[in-house]
């Protein structure tokens, strides 16, 4: 099932304007090393914020990868971002990249609703299925939302779902 989509999804006790902001301009503070390609030696991670920019990670020598292209850049409402990174670590051409959405749904003056969707796994061609198994896995997104859930409201548990 090289297409079917992945999703998962948390709930935060913060504001969606927090939410929103912590995933954007707070990436580099909470995104798992273990899921960059320079791992201990990432010194930043970054998402320009505007449609046609990147997401990319910086090592301690100023060396940048991309990880795809910001498709959209809507604040406080929706995110969607390119990932040209293949099962095996390796970087992808943007046109073989899948595409992961994230929405940001305000259930309260003081509680978000972050849902994730990673999306066109076929585009990697033969390594597609075991990228989104990957990504569906406990090691997968909702291990990349619970260390993002910890950094968006660090005082409340936050309630992961499928």
């Amino acid at each position: 099932m090289k297409d079917e989509p992945v999703k998962a999804g948390v709930t935060l006790s913060a504001p969606v304007e927090h939410a929103f902001r912590v995933f954007t301009e707070g990436i580099g503070d909470w995104w798992p090393r273990a899921k960059t390609f320079y791992r201990d030696d990432v010194a930043g991670i970054a998402i320009e914020p505007r449609a046609g920019g990147h997401w990319y990670e910086v090592d301690r020598r100023g060396r940048r990868i991309d990880w795809g292209e910001v498709r959209a850049f809507e604040p406080d409402r929706r995110l969607v971002l390119g990932w040209a990174v293949s099962a095996d670590r390796g970087q992808e051409p943007p046109e073989r990249a899948s595409e992961v959405e994230v929405r940001f749904l305000a259930l309260g003056p003081k509680l978000t609703r972050v849902e994730v969707e990673h999306r066109g796994f076929a585009r990697h061609g033969a390594g597609a299925e075991l990228l989104r198994v990957g990504m569906a896995s406990p090691d997968g997104w909702p291990y990349i939302l619970r260390e993002y859930a910890e950094a968006a409201s660090p005082t409340a548990r936050a309630v992961l779902s499928a």
